[in-house]
């Protein structure tokens, strides 16, 4: 690979980190108030769009392992955020809810996202946005194809 392209590829996965970092520094001192940090307002905003979606199904929305999310959801529901029930369908699944309390953080969640968003594209128009969220969003696909053909 020549110099150009390593470097591309280094800045790329630089300024992706750096970017993820700022985001859950933001997140983590906005939400610690309801000691929520990490991807945990990931799983309240799936299950706010998805209620009653089964832990397996979050694995795979959020590329997280099993263990993982078993950890956030058990942390989650001992906060009072979420419920969990047993499936009807698969007993060894259990299908996820967010409780009242966990609804009431829906708007929070919102809004800070809302504010990260106008930081991060501050000096960018409606165009670039949808550029930038189009090659991010290939480049992503391209990655999963690679790894899931590697996987096989």
């Amino acid at each position: 690979m020549n110099t150009e392209k390593q470097e591309f590829a280094r800045n790329i996965i630089k300024h992706i980190s750096r970017l993820e970092r700022q985001r859950r520094y933001f997140l983590d001192k906005h939400l610690g108030a309801y000691k929520l940090h990490g991807s945990m307002f990931l799983i309240i905003s799936f299950l706010d769009r998805n209620p009653g979606a089964s832990q397996d199904r979050l694995c795979e929305y959020l590329l997280i392992d099993k263990s993982g999310i078993a950890r956030k959801c058990k942390k989650l529901q001992g906060l009072g955020y979420i419920r969990r029930e047993q499936s009807r369908d698969d007993r060894r699944q259990n299908n996820l809810f967010l409780t009242e309390k966990g609804k009431e953080l829906i708007p929070v969640i919102r809004s800070l996202l809302a504010e990260w968003r106008g930081i991060v594209t501050k000096n960018m128009d409606e165009n670039e946005q949808k550029m930038l969220i189009e090659l991010l969003s290939l480049m992503e696909k391209n990655a999963l194809e690679y790894n899931q053909g590697e996987i096989l």
